[in-house]
């Protein structure tokens, strides 16, 4: 299959990388022509363990490329994966103008014939508010005509972890609208699923969700343990006993 990865920081250079690691032709496309360079050098801009050796490999065989020309990024992407920033504002909120940027920019490639895939999926990889999704999908629509899909697919690396994360992953979650996503999406993940690790297709809005509320149950976790190891110390309780107890429990387990 042929991928468009819209930004390379580490969302997108991890799964641009494990992408092209199955075969698929993967264009990552970047607007900073600098860390481009950078990478067309066979240099990893940012450090995650084993991905350095791995993008030599793709870079060797010809599956991974990089480029900051839009008309080249867009033109065979049967996926384009948006993996552009999300940073928090003071006021709590994402900051979602790059991937709006980057759905304008879709759009005009689609209408323009610069993408020239006649039913292109646009997949919000980015960690976005739920309804992000559908207002991507309003944007490329007020520009162009064409058909094209939407599909949304959070992520859960773990930085030191994200290429095993990644290969291996406890679940691929996928929401989708039509069956051509839920086609193209099954064919590229096939490799990285079992039956212990599913890939999940489910509606957009609930994908969406399931980012936001896995963060929210770890934070939670790591905030409780906080909190009884406070007690613990009051009480004169040992905190590294205390938490094996509690794991030994299989509905609280012993994993974060």
């Amino acid at each position: 299959m042929h991928l468009t990865i819209v930004g390379s920081g580490y969302v997108g250079l991890v799964t641009g990388t494990c992408f092209s690691n199955t075969g698929n032709q993967v264009t990552c496309l970047d607007i900073d022509p600098e860390r481009v360079a950078t990478m067309l050098r066979g240099e990893c801009p940012i450090f995650e363990p084993g991905l350095s050796e791995l993008m030599t490999l793709n870079i060797k065989a010809g599956r991974l490329h990089f480029t900051d020309d839009r008309a080249t990024g867009y033109a065979h992407g049967e996926l384009i994966f948006i993996c552009v920033g999300t940073p928090t504002g003071p006021d709590g909120r994402s900051d979602l103008s790059a991937v709006m940027a980057v759905a304008r920019d879709i759009g005009h490639a689609i209408e323009s014939g610069d993408c020239t895939v006649e039913h292109p999926v646009i997949v919000v990889k980015s960690t976005v508010p739920v309804g992000t999704t559908s207002k991507v999908r309003e944007v490329i629509a007020s520009i162009t005509s064409k058909p094209f899909g939407v599909a949304d697919n959070p992520e859960f690396l773990r930085e030191g972890d994200a290429i095993r994360d990644f290969q291996q992953p406890d679940r691929v979650v996928c929401g989708v609208h039509d069956q051509r996503s839920c086609k193209l999406l099954s064919k590229l993940y096939e490799p990285y699923v079992s039956q212990s690790n599913p890939l999940m297709f489910m509606d957009i809005e609930s994908s969406e969700m399931v980012k936001y509320a896995s963060n929210a149950m770890l934070a939670a976790k790591i905030s409780f343990i906080n909190e009884i190891a406070r007690l613990a110390e009051h009480y004169g309780a040992d905190i590294a006993r205390v938490r094996e107890g509690m794991c030994a429990d299989k509905r609280i387990g012993d994993k974060f």
